[in-house]
């Protein structure tokens, strides 16, 4: 009987034991959220390099007559597509006052385009 009931308190612990989690990992920080646009990496879906910029003009001259400013554009500094129903451009530029932008267009099989994301000020990837 007693090796019997010193059995079954050994079990016990030990099944208590396990239900225990351990704390050693370091709470969770919150970070900011990386830029999906900023990612490399060759992902399907994904967003990827390209130098697309004759094509881009006629996007951004679509975004460019949306936007409130007198500058001019300088130059197209990068672009990034994304394959979805069709394509997605991030474009980043510059106007002649030295100001870089971002936007984000749509271009629908259809060819028809959209501004998805209006021109901000900066950078996409810091």
């Amino acid at each position: 009987m007693k090796k019997t009931l010193l059995a079954s308190l050994v079990c016990v612990v030990a099944l208590a034991g396990c239900n225990q989690k351990e704390e050693t990992e370091a709470p969770a920080q919150s970070q900011p959220e990386a830029n999906p646009i900023c990612n490399l990496e060759k992902l399907p879906g994904g967003w990827s390099q390209s130098d697309m910029t004759d094509e881009a003009q006629p996007l951004l001259d679509v975004v460019l007559a949306q936007m409130n400013t007198s500058a001019k554009l300088k130059q197209i500094l990068s672009v990034r597509t994304q394959v979805v129903s069709g394509m997605n451009y991030a474009i980043e530029f510059e106007m002649d006052n030295g100001e870089i932008w971002n936007t984000i267009v749509y271009r629908s099989l259809d060819d028809e385009i959209k501004m998805t994301q209006p021109a901000k000020l900066g950078r996409f990837c810091s």
